[in-house]
């Protein structure tokens, strides 16, 4: 698949990727992180259109599609570092940390099979049995060469990287942080991304990622790349 895009903006005029070994990771589409009911996350509900587009066009082109969600148990908790559940001990209303027990139904705080930690309805409607599913326990599923998504990866020769979701200077950017330390090659789908942080958090982080980390493109730009069959033998 070839990229065409504006090096004004993301510091680059193209690249090309081979489906084949491509992974389109998203990341953290709960409904803790997105669903109205918790927080008002306009950059993340502003993500599920074109990031839809993307699922579909990567199913089209046989590139296969991660779930990275938060996951834990009582044995995680325990083990836990500090500055892992500092990051969800701030004053939220009735949220009082991870593990904390949510109103109703909603389950513990990102445990695992709780609703809280469930894929937002119109990502769990585009999630097919052919997906892979990861649970994390921290910002990114690829901090160790033990981690069963650095395994597969690994094991099937994927090489580039595809990252959507929330929250991009956070979770996303932890993930692409360390999947560049590690060799791989990382592409930031810019509009199927979003963040509640501010302070220019999204576009420094596009910065970061454009000029040193790989490449930033939009859904657009990948809904229209051009395949051409013979970059799939190289």
């Amino acid at each position: 698949m070839v990229f065409e895009s504006d090096e004004a903006q993301h510091h680059h005029t193209g690249f090309i990727i081979s489906p084949s070994a491509s992974v389109l990771i998203i990341v953290d589409m709960q409904n803790y992180f997105i669903n109205p009911l918790y927080r008002d996350h306009a950059g993340g509900l502003a993500a599920i259109s074109p990031l839809l587009r993307v699922i579909a066009r990567c199913r089209k082109e046989g590139i296969q599609i991660a779930w990275l969600g938060w996951g834990i148990n009582e044995a995680a908790l325990a083990s836990m570092a500090p500055a892992i559940q500092r990051g969800f001990s701030k004053a939220l209303g009735w949220h009082v940390g991870l593990g904390a027990q949510l109103p109703g139904t909603q389950g513990r705080c990102l445990f695992k099979r709780s609703w809280n930690a469930e894929l937002y309805e119109p990502l769990r409607v585009a999630a097919l049995p052919g997906d892979l599913f990861f649970d994390k326990t921290r910002m990114s599923r690829l901090w160790a060469t033990s981690e069963p998504l650095h395994e597969y990866l690994r094991t099937v020769g994927k090489q580039t990287l595809l990252f959507a979701s929330v929250n991009t200077d956070q979770c996303v950017y932890g993930t692409v942080a360390d999947a560049y330390s590690y060799g791989w090659d990382c592409v930031v789908l810019s509009d199927c991304t979003g963040t509640m942080t501010g302070r220019g958090a999204q576009e420094l982080t596009e910065y970061q990622v454009s000029t040193n980390m790989g490449f930033v493109t939009t859904s657009k730009a990948f809904c229209d790349a051009e395949v051409v069959d013979y970059l799939e033998q190289c």
